[in-house]
């Protein structure tokens, strides 16, 4: 048996399961609003730079990577030269996924709302620290031919590699941490059903994973062990790119949460506010047809729930045509006032 065959083996099994879960959300994006968001294309371009890591890393393998000591000098040149594309497709990939997940939990934030600048603040970081790695890669070791020089005067520096190590794992690592505190802390905050929290903040956990991943390609690579490092950035990058594709098939894994084709752009759930004494609610829906709101999402991560919230008093009527229609007057209470609200 081929020295790394296994480990090459679940190279394919990762990209395969990636992009099932990708193309699954793209056609069930289609499939359902005929249109496709700024997040889909993140994760498609994920999705490619991921097959085009497990091309490159093939034919590493091919030219010897699971053994580098026996490896003739054009292989050895051959595996150099693949580490700059190779590095960038690895670090695009885990970016765009990062950006395909901050804008879905942006879009689920209230607008106006300080968690949205939070994660506005988020797409600059993230684009910001793409750009310095992604340079940095390139003009660590410049000429890249320096990779596989004899000379020792004309070979590329260890500090620069070590910075450009650091710079990859620690934003990797943080990013990936805000990431899933965010929407975790905002959801726990939702007036929704037990079981729907639990199902997306089932989704959320697979982060974890994501970062736990993270934590073990830095120490592989620390070690400079190559077929391990390869393997489990293969792994980090596909359950990244399971875990953002999975709140856009969350009716397919949870089932759907209402009957309505509204997303949730349509009505957010309510965060409670602590600046309110009292609250008085009525709401009126009217449930049926199949017309749908101006802001559709393919992404069914927070519904409108049927149930009454608490608080509420309401009615709702079953119906197998006609429009929905959702009505709530509201009146706040507070310190020598009373405010209404209609939504």
């Amino acid at each position: 048996m081929a020295a790394g065959l296994g480990q090459v083996i679940s190279w394919y099994i990762c990209t395969a399961v990636a992009v099932v879960f990708a193309g699954g959300r793209q056609l069930n994006q289609w499939r359902r609003f005929r249109k496709f968001t700024i997040e889909d294309g993140c994760l498609m371009l994920a999705s490619c730079c991921l097959v085009a890591d497990l091309i490159i890393q093939q034919y590493m393998w091919n030219r010897g990577m699971a053994d580098m000591s026996n490896a003739t000098r054009d292989d050895f040149i051959a595996i150099m030269q693949m580490i700059v594309p190779g590095s960038i497709f690895y670090v695009t990939s885990l970016w765009a996924v990062k950006f395909a997940l901050t804008l879905l939990y942006k879009k689920i934030a209230a607008p106006g709302t300080k968690i949205q600048i939070v994660f506005n603040i988020m797409l600059g970081f993230l684009a910001a620290t793409w750009l310095v790695i992604f340079f940095h890669i390139i003009f660590q070791c410049y000429p890249h031919d320096k990779r596989w020089s004899l000379d020792p005067e004309y070979q590329c520096s260890q500090e620069s590699a070590t910075v450009n190590y650091w710079i990859t794992i620690l934003t990797n690592i943080f990013a990936d941490v805000i990431i899933i505190c965010l929407p975790v802390s905002m959801v726990l905050k939702l007036q929704m059903k037990l079981k729907q929290k639990l199902g997306v903040l089932a989704i959320f956990a697979l982060g974890i994973f994501v970062v736990i991943s993270s934590i073990v390609r830095a120490y592989y690579s620390k070690r400079n062990e190559t077929m391990l490092t390869c393997t489990v950035s293969m792994v980090e990058t596909s359950i990244a790119i399971v875990a953002a594709s999975l709140p856009a098939l969350r009716s397919l894994v949870l089932g759907r949460s209402s009957q309505a084709a509204n997303s949730y752009y349509g009505g957010h759930y309510e965060l409670p506010s602590a600046n309110r004494q009292a609250q008085s609610r009525i709401v009126t829906n009217i449930v049926g047809g199949s017309r749908r709101g101006q802001n559709d999402s393919e992404d069914e991560l927070v519904k409108e729930n049927r149930s009454a919230v608490s608080g509420e008093r309401g009615k709702s009527i079953d119906s197998s045509s006609g429009i929905r229609v959702n009505t709530t007057l509201q009146m706040e209470h507070g310190p020598g006032q009373a405010k209404f609200r209609a939504t």
